[in-house]
């Protein structure tokens, strides 16, 4: 039975495969941070699967969940049963899912892994030679190896370094993460100058870079943020927004006190760089009861609660303050306050 992608969830953008300590601490290392870098949500076997689980469970289910598979040919690819497997189902995911492999022949060459020469007919042989009962699960390798020396991916011999190999891959994944705008009042989009989003971390955060500058900007979905109370119907309500990257926003109706927080990993963020902190949202003409609001930013495993709060700035929802506290608005009618510099 043929499926189409749309009908799997798509929790990661890309699936890594490979083989090896030496590439692993190398250029899978810089590959993964690259990606990472560029919000590209990714699936590395040591970094993504929870403890306790069985690699033979959680790989699978992560591959199918994944829009891309990154496939690292190294001399020693072939030599793991792991690998093989993962291959044959990258490969059947792609069939079945519409899956986009994307092949890296790390000193190797594209048409040993197509034939199964060289170092990889050692392996093989070594393998046919344990599962000589099972020939079917031998053949199932050899035409994920077929099918994928097929594939035109990137050979590193074709590249002045592995960092220029490494720019290309991610360069290639970017366009086609990216989630189609409905032009500039997209809501939430900041300085109205930013490149289509691109949705990451399950559809709970974007992506985009300033078309001028190139600067980062993540945005944290409504649905990403841990508010007081947000499943409580008689406090929030949840409602569909066609001008929203997430296609919904969240409204405030009444709380006693308002407690909404996000957080965003540090390894996403660039080193030595400025970053501002900031709040998206918009108010009903007849609003009441909001008036200013702390502002935190708060680094876990630098900084303490306290050191934070004298940090605060202060949201002024009810304009009045300081001019230069004052959220302002946008073309697109959202309200935009910038709380801290860090």
């Amino acid at each position: 039975m043929s499926h189409s992608s749309s009908s799997k969830i798509q929790k990661y953008d890309a699936f890594l495969s490979f083989r090896g300590v030496d590439i692993r601490r190398t250029f899978v290392s810089h590959l993964y941070n690259a990606l990472i870098q560029g919000g590209i949500n990714v699936f590395k076997d040591d970094e993504r699967l929870e403890t306790g689980k069985l690699i033979s469970d959680e790989l699978p289910k992560a591959i199918e969940e994944s829009k891309f598979a990154i496939v690292i040919f190294s001399e020693s690819y072939a030599s793991s049963k792991w690998c093989l497997d993962e291959l044959a189902h990258i490969i059947k995911c792609r069939k079945e899912f519409d899956q986009i492999l994307i092949p890296i022949f790390y000193n190797v060459d594209p048409s040993d892994v197509r034939h199964q020469t060289q170092t990889f007919a050692e392996s093989f042989s070594k393998h046919e030679e344990k599962y000589k009962d099972d020939m079917e699960k031998i053949q199932r390798w050899r035409d994920a190896f077929a099918e994928s020396g097929k594939i035109v991916g990137h050979h590193l011999q074709n590249y002045k370094d592995e960092a220029d190999c490494i720019k290309k891959v991610v360069d290639e994944l970017m366009p086609s993460l990216h989630i189609k705008s409905d032009g500039d009042d997209d809501a939430g989009d900041r300085g109205m100058d930013a490149e289509s989003p691109i949705l990451i971390d399950e559809g709970k955060m974007s992506f985009s870079r300033d078309k001028k500058t190139g600067k980062k900007c993540f945005m944290i979905a409504a649905r990403g943020l841990d508010s007081e109370w947000s499943n409580t119907p008689d406090y929030w309500e949840w409602l569909p927004h066609s001008d929203s990257r997430f296609g919904e926003v969240a409204k405030l109706k009444w709380v006693c006190w308002l407690d909404i927080r996000g957080k965003i990993e540090t390894r996403r963020l660039s080193k030595r760089t400025k970053y501002v902190a900031y709040l998206v949202f918009k108010l009903e003409d007849k609003f009441h009861g909001l008036e200013t609001v702390n502002a935190v930013v708060r680094f876990v495993d630098s900084m303490s609660v306290k050191e934070a709060e004298q940090l605060a700035s202060v949201v002024h929802f009810a304009g009045r303050g300081r001019r230069q506290t004052l959220p302002f608005k946008r073309g697109d009618g959202w309200m935009e306050y910038d709380s801290i510099i860090f």
